[in-house]
């Protein structure tokens, strides 16, 4: 590859420089950086010198007006394409024809740029009518714009994937396979069923006046068997008069359960069980059942601030029987006491046996303890006894490993399976982020939660059978989200946590599966059901504000699916039925207009509800960008024919995947378009360093798509822009050929939101 292909005259450069040119043409020795510059320099045009005589000038965008005909375009410009074998002059009689001159050309096809005083659409049809006249041109046509046929895809209906669930913080749903339990039961069409889950705790604080709230005014039903202990009046304060940023403990456990997956932030893992979910609330702390602690509420004498107070055996036994009169099938006991008297421990078992004889559907999800030490199972009530309708659950941190401060198993202490208790997501603060708290009490409800979504299923399965269920389909540790095809997944330690980590989807397929055959019907593979139940939207732009929507379905069953579309925006419209029908796995399709280039448009299977939504906002991206510009492939095809191009392997495996910093500082118009400038910082390549010249592009904006053309007009990268909290994000990349070789680079920048 040379790096003066255009310019055989021009005067040999330092080897670093030429290096870099030969490789990726990384640094252009005219003064400018990125791999943009290999089409200038006629590298991949192979160095015809017809193509060398390109030139355009980009019309006023002041001038500017919008028609009827051809959208907006510059009223007092023109093309004309030449017949073969026409000269020049042809072209200068054309633009003397409408009284202006050639500003730019394409020698290669023969169309020139002519200018002329036209301002009306008018203006501009006379101008095609004379500019066509004249003998030995074969066509006039108008200067009219590109626009970026971007993709814009759409994010699948997903309670988990809420920043609040981002990064670490979503490492325990993850781990357990909650997002896809719930696409396969969208997938397998099964009717859900009413559920109740009982928890006994220290009530649920649910703010009103509109603060942050998963349950008032939610789908998820709260009961409260005993009106006088079950909602707290205010957040629960704890030793040292610290707030609990949940509400209380009660609080972070339902939302383990049962938070609002529709209102943002946390989502409960039965949560999108909806209206057939029902939680059920007993505070053993108050009432018949143990204390309530109370200070004033300096802010309002009206109310007074709950603190922890305490409950008692007797009272929470009680509270547990209520819960199984009240029709709880699942019941969750985030609590114990790990030096109880040998007797009090005794009573406890007789309970749980006579349940196990008289109510066998009831299942009780208990926590494991926190003590960080081997069990003695005759010291610690409620949980640890091997009984059918008993699951104790050990906290895992969410890679799988045991808990530091996890009780674990013995000889006459079950711990039945664990699930990630470690930074478990009970709540929002008041910035919006998530609460994070750890302990077994946050990795019971995960438990509990998952049983619900059995018993939904499937009303007729006990808790005999709810238990065998979790513990068969247990995974037998969190598998690796690394990239690195060997590695290995952490493993449970079954002599400390039982069977596993809870496993939701697993769960989720066996009784799917099951009940399929009951009916004689054959398995369904993950793969299938998972097909089944999602569905992918994206939107790829065209001219600034109109969209091509497709919604795209995998599996569309026996029957086909319909596919709906919803459009929110301040001003839109929709061509084509909204619903549209799909008979087998392919897509529908529709056109939308916003004229904002802002709103959302959610795509949904209306045999199953699963959705996708597409967000189109204006970002600003005006502003200086850091990241990085990366050679992601550069191969020799033809050892041969690279040689002659001067490209040699043993260089390109010096640069290849090495992320160089980079710097972007755009310059954008309300229009869309504007400039960028780019500069490469390559500093780190040693002797293989070249001149780091800032590089200016031309950039067109719309929607989420950022087009950058090289000054030739040449070369385009394409880009994404995205925002992900109070940061925003764009990637773009490109990738070619040339005689014996390929390449492709990427860059990745980000900034503040100054929005934010």
């Amino acid at each position: 590859m040379h790096a003066n292909v255009d310019r055989p005259d021009a005067p040999a450069r330092k080897r670093k420089g030429l290096l870099v040119i030969a490789i990726v043409a990384l640094v252009a020795l005219a003064g400018a950086a990125g791999a943009f510059v290999l089409v200038r320099t006629g590298v991949f045009g192979g160095g015809d010198a017809s193509l060398a005589a390109a030139s355009a000038k980009v019309p006023d965008p002041a001038a500017l007006i919008e028609t009827e005909a051809w959208g907006e375009v510059p009223p007092n410009q023109i093309c004309v394409m030449l017949e073969d074998g026409a000269r020049r002059k042809v072209a200068d009689k054309a633009a003397a024809a409408v009284g202006g001159t050639v500003v730019g050309e394409v020698g290669f096809v023969s169309v020139y740029q002519i200018e002329f005083p036209g301002k009306t659409e008018d203006d501009l049809a006379a101008a095609l009518t004379k500019a066509e006249a004249v003998d030995g041109v074969e066509l006039a046509f108008p200067n009219q714009q590109a626009y970026p046929d971007g993709e814009i895809w759409g994010v699948r209906v997903d309670p988990y994937a809420d920043p609040v669930y981002d990064g670490p913080a979503g490492a325990g749903y993850r781990a357990i396979g909650v997002s896809k339990a719930w696409s396969y039961i969208r997938g397998a069409g099964i009717d859900l069923n009413p559920v109740k889950v009982g928890v006994v705790d220290d009530g649920l604080y649910m703010p009103g006046d509109g603060a942050e709230n998963e349950f008032e005014g939610g789908k998820t039903k709260i009961e409260f068997p005993d009106p006088a202990a079950g909602e707290n009046a205010a957040p629960k304060v704890g030793a040292g008069g610290k707030v609990n940023p949940a509400g209380s403990h009660g609080t972070g456990v339902s939302t383990v359960i049962g938070a609002d997956p529709d209102n943002g932030g946390p989502a409960g893992v039965a949560g999108p069980l909806g209206d057939k979910l029902t939680i059920s609330m007993i505070n053993h702390r108050a009432g018949q059942y143990g204390t309530v602690e109370t200070t004033p509420d300096p802010d309002d004498p009206t109310k007074a601030v709950l603190s922890d107070g305490k409950a008692y055996a007797l009272g929470s036994l009680v509270a547990l029987a209520k819960q199984v009169e009240a029709g709880a099938k699942v019941i969750n006991c985030s609590w114990g006491n790990s030096e109880a008297d040998t007797r009090t421990v005794a009573a406890y078992k007789r309970f749980f046996e006579n349940m196990n004889e008289k109510h066998p559907d009831v299942i009780f999800v208990c926590s494991g303890g926190n003590g960080g030490k081997v069990m003695d199972g005759s010291t610690r009530f409620p949980s640890g006894l091997k009984l059918p309708n008993m699951v104790t659950v050990g906290a895992l941190d969410p890679d799988g490993k045991t808990a530091d401060y996890a009780d674990k198993a013995s000889d006459n202490y079950e711990i039945t399976l664990g699930a990630p208790g470690t930074g478990a997501v009970v709540g929002l603060d008041a910035k919006g982020g998530p609460v994070q708290q750890d302990g077994s009490s946050f990795a019971a409800p995960q438990v509990a939660a998952a049983a619900a979504i059995l018993k939904s299923l499937n009303p007729k399965l006990t808790a005999g059978e709810i238990k065998q269920i979790l513990v068969e389909t247990a995974r037998p540790g969190v598998p690796t989200e690394s990239d690195d095809p060997n590695a290995q997944s952490t493993l449970v330690n079954k002599d400390e946590m039982g069977a596993g980590i809870l496993a939701v989807d697993e769960a989720v397929l066996k009784v799917i599966n099951d009940m399929r055959s009951a009916k004689g019907l054959a398995p369904l593979t993950p793969e299938a059901l998972e097909k089944m139940g999602v569905v992918d939207a994206v939107a790829i732009t065209g001219k600034p504000g109109e969209y091509t929507v497709k919604g795209i379905v995998q599996a569309a069953g026996e029957k086909g699916v319909s596919l709906k579309i919803e459009v929110v925006a301040e001003q839109s419209s929709i061509g084509g039925k909204t619903e549209q029908r799909v008979d087998a796995p392919g897509e529908a399709q529709w056109s939308v207009t916003l004229p904002k280039d802002e709103g959302t448009i959610k795509v949904t299977r209306l045999d199953n509800g699963a959705a996708s939504v597409i967000t189109i906002e204006r970002i600003d991206i005006n502003g200086t960008w850091t990241g990085t510009y990366t050679i992601t492939d550069l191969t020799i095809t033809d050892q041969e024919a690279a040689k002659e191009q001067g490209c040699a392997l043993a260089l390109t495996q010096q640069i290849v995947g090495k992320p160089l910093p980079m710097t972007l500082v755009f310059t954008v118009d309300e229009s869309g378009y504007g400039t960028a400038v780019m500069t490469v910082d390559t500093s780190s390549l040693g002797e293989m360093s070249g001149d780091d010249e800032p590089q200016t592009l031309d950039v067109q904006y719309a929607g989420n798509t950022v087009m950058m053309t090289t000054a030739d007009g040449k070369t385009t990268l394409p880009a994404t822009v995205s925002r992900s909290g109070s940061m925003l994000y764009l990637k773009g990349s490109l990738s070619g050929k040339g005689k014996g070789y390929t390449w492709a680079f990427a860059i990745s920048a980000s900034k503040p939101d100054t929005k934010q």
